[in-house]
């Protein structure tokens, strides 16, 4: 009984020095690991027929992207009213895509494909059968006049690209919103494959919107960042920036600002450095243009998006060879944050290690309107560098 005692305790020992020792987080990418920065789909609202662009962005390890990925696609999808979600078929992306040249930044791997849309993709989805009134609650229904309720699937996807809109067809349009599903198989030596999914949904909207129905709403791609940059703030260790307090003294070091927006800032140029100090706290503050997408509701109110923020960091690893991963810098827990605004702050701790000093961030921001059925998701993808300097 004491000998099996002690090889609990043994074992138990090795599972946290093994938790001690495990040198990567959510935020922070290193170079020994192949990490997913974002998916980006261009435009963000496709239709039937027409052709998406896919940009997917990696960073750490630098691999072979030939033939450590292989891609499929599915146009083909179910998705039920409780988000399972069921893949009826799919083929290899290359049989139907193309792959195209393009990058991102110097310190990232980028894949892009052009993707053609079906025409009759909404048509033949299973996710919507012929008597597509039986996989939605009355609750959903119950603003489609009786008559538009007894169409066949057929029958209401003929009105829809005739373009016979009426006033409760933002609701219908969602219901014959069809996903669709690109998957990432990953395969290295020595490791389980890895897979990665991305599910992306095609409506009728932006087709609509072409032939001038203007009051059909349709989502973009977030537009762009107006700033990122780092506040020196005095006192140690704060969670956040109190900008009522009359007492606050701000030292400001931008790492992007819009180029326009230079002069504006008192800037020619950017030289991206952050003065780390004892005694100070130091945050990531961001600010992106706010988008005017939203959802139409059936009562006549429009509710716009909210954003999600995702902040993440490199290190130069020549300079971080046989430095524990505990001296380097960090950023706080709320890195993943749902915000109403477009202005976003987030604690950073600088390296405690000097000889830490390069510096790479990659902030994605996604919006999403809450209670709209299947909405195509937009995403933007901005990278920025710098280095800290010690006083």
């Amino acid at each position: 009984m004491k000998k099996i005692l002690r090889l609990i305790i043994a074992a138990a020992a090795l599972i946290i020095a093994g938790c001690d020792d495990f040198t990567t987080s959510y935020e922070r990418i290193d170079d020994s690991e192949f990490r997913l920065l974002d998916f980006m789909y261009l435009p963000a609202d496709a239709s039937p027929g027409d052709t998406v662009t896919l940009m997917a962005v990696f960073a750490g390890k630098k691999v072979d992207l030939n033939s450590y990925i292989d891609w499929w696609i599915s146009f083909n999808v179910i998705t039920d009213l409780f988000g399972n979600t069921t893949v009826v078929d799919s083929v290899p992306l290359l049989q139907v895509a193309q792959r195209i040249d393009t990058s991102f930044s110097p310190n990232t791997q980028t894949v892009a494909f052009r993707i053609p849309i079906p025409e009759d993709i909404v048509r033949n989805s299973a996710s919507i059968p012929d008597r597509w009134t039986d996989i939605f609650p009355p609750s959903a229904l119950s603003f489609i006049p009786e008559q538009v309720r007894s169409l066949s699937k057929s029958e209401i996807i003929d009105r829809i690209e005739g373009g016979h809109i009426r006033y409760w067809d933002q609701r219908m349009l969602q219901l014959f919103t069809v996903p669709i599903r690109i998957t990432a198989k990953m395969h290295e030596p020595g490791r389980m494959p890895h897979t990665i999914r991305s599910s992306h949904s095609i409506r009728y909207n932006n087709r609509l919107v072409s032939m001038g129905f203007d009051h059909i709403p349709i989502n973009n791609n977030p537009s762009g960042i107006e700033f990122i940059t780092v506040y020196k703030v005095r006192g140690k260790n704060l969670t956040s920036l109190n900008w009522g307090d009359d007492n606050l003294e701000v030292e400001n070091f931008p790492l992007y600002v819009r180029p326009e927006n230079l002069l504006y800032w008192g800037l020619d140029s950017l030289d991206r450095v952050i003065e780390v100090e004892d005694g100070y706290s130091y945050f990531v503050l961001t600010h992106i243009n706010h988008s005017d997408d939203y959802l139409g509701t059936m009562d006549g109110y429009r509710v716009f998006e909210q954003y999600i923020f995702n902040l993440q960091y490199a290190h130069n690893p020549q300079e971080t060879a046989g430095i524990h991963h505990s001296r380097f810098m960090s950023i706080g827990s709320s890195s993943v944050m749902r915000v109403l605004t477009s202005t976003w702050e987030v604690p950073l701790t600088p390296p405690s290690d000097r000889r830490i000093t390069d510096f790479t961030m990659w902030l994605t921001v996604r919006e999403e309107v809450m209670n709209e059925r299947l909405r195509p998701e937009g995403s933007l993808l901005m990278e920025v560098t710098g280095r800290f300097v010690y006083k």
